[in-house]
């Protein structure tokens, strides 16, 4: 099982840098991001996704368990920067931002206003990502060694992916105001 969660991680990282580095237009918008935005996004996720390829390839336990969280958290950031503005609205910030990258790539699924809507490129993102973290964790749970920090996951992901559902739907939005007379 550990060769498939190695798979998929490779998998994974090579779909993002390409699609991060590469222009593949109209199927992502990488060519309306500055060089800086591109490599920052490429240098944070490459750094981020080689670590779990790492320890499984290398048997690094730590590695490991890093892994077995951490594509369950992207995975939650993924749908906090995609599903949740595509139902609620964005932020001002993130809507300027798909206006100017993501609003002209092939999207498969309805339009909802203004909201941002997953494109192609995204979903099938978000589904490799989801399947590698399955799969991280299954080949984890294989190897039966001992996990009883688990929760720390949670403690980390939660504030992580709670703070990107702010900045990505409601940061800066226009509160309404209910007085009472």
């Amino acid at each position: 099982m550990s060769a498939a969660a190695i798979t998929f991680q490779l998998l994974l990282l090579v779909y993002h840098q390409t699609t991060t580095l590469c222009d593949f237009f109209p199927f992502n918008g990488v060519r309306f991001n500055s060089p800086r935005e591109k490599l920052l996004e490429a240098g944070t996720n490459l750094i981020l996704m080689s670590l779990p390829l790492l320890g499984f390839v290398f048997n690094k336990m730590s590695l490991m368990k890093f892994g077995v969280a951490y594509y369950f958290i992207l995975f939650g950031v993924e749908c906090a920067t995609w599903w949740a503005p595509y139902f609620f609205g964005a932020s001002p910030k993130w809507l300027e931002i798909y206006q100017r990258t993501h609003r002209q790539t092939i999207t498969p699924l309805p339009r909802r206003g203004q909201n941002p809507a997953p494109n192609l490129e995204h979903l099938i993102l978000m589904s490799l990502t989801l399947v590698t973290a399955i799969i991280t964790l299954i080949a984890w749970l294989s190897l039966s060694l001992p996990f009883p920090h688990w929760w720390g996951g949670l403690i980390i992901g939660i504030p992580i992916v709670s703070g990107t559902l702010f900045q990505f739907c409601f940061q800066g939005r226009n509160q309404i105001h209910v007085t009472r007379g």
